[in-house]
């Protein structure tokens, strides 16, 4: 690969970047049009359902921020790949504080996956699919989010792993 398709690789995979933090901003700011403006007009948020546009994904992300006196959302483990020239996919660990309106005492703190698709639309990246996949979360006990884990988590045989400490005879 050339320089100079590297650099413009790294600035696209930046732009990306740069609009899943203002997602989690926007997010944390309880601003659910201004996270929806981050998808293409046909695009889909899977958010424990299916929202089709911007305007069914702002009314799904207000319904749920209404339980929410304060969020706070962090990104880890940031994949994206290009793959095309105006396509991408991307995903992300997120680790989400919330302050619970019903029990302020009490945080919830939820760990998960944002799976996306993206699309190059009038030279900005938008996702064309978002979806929540949950990990696992600690509650005050209220709602029970099915978590199904790491997408593609692989089955082994946990007993056939031996990690004890061997002394040297």
């Amino acid at each position: 690969m050339s320089s100079e398709k590297a650099i413009l690789e790294l600035a696209e995979k930046q732009a990306i970047y740069e609009m899943m933090a203002h997602y989690a901003d926007r997010i944390d700011a309880n601003d659910p049009e201004g996270a929806a403006a981050c998808f293409a007009e046909d695009g889909l948020g899977v958010y424990w359902q299916d929202c089709v546009g911007p305007k069914a994904i702002a009314e799904r992300l207000t319904g749920i921020l209404d339980r929410f006196h304060a969020t706070s959302h962090h990104l880890t483990n940031v994949q994206i790949r290009l793959t095309g020239a105006d396509t991408a996919t991307a995903q992300a660990y997120v680790y989400a504080f919330h302050r619970v309106k019903a029990d302020m005492s009490t945080p919830m703190h939820y760990w998960g996956r944002w799976v996306d698709e993206l699309r190059k639309v009038d030279g900005r990246w938008k996702f064309t699919r978002r979806e929540v996949l949950g990990i696992g979360s600690i509650d005050r006990g209220g709602d029970d989010l099915a978590h199904p884990g790491h997408p593609g988590r692989l089955e082994r045989d946990a007993a056939a792993a031996d990690f004890s400490v061997k002394e040297d005879a």
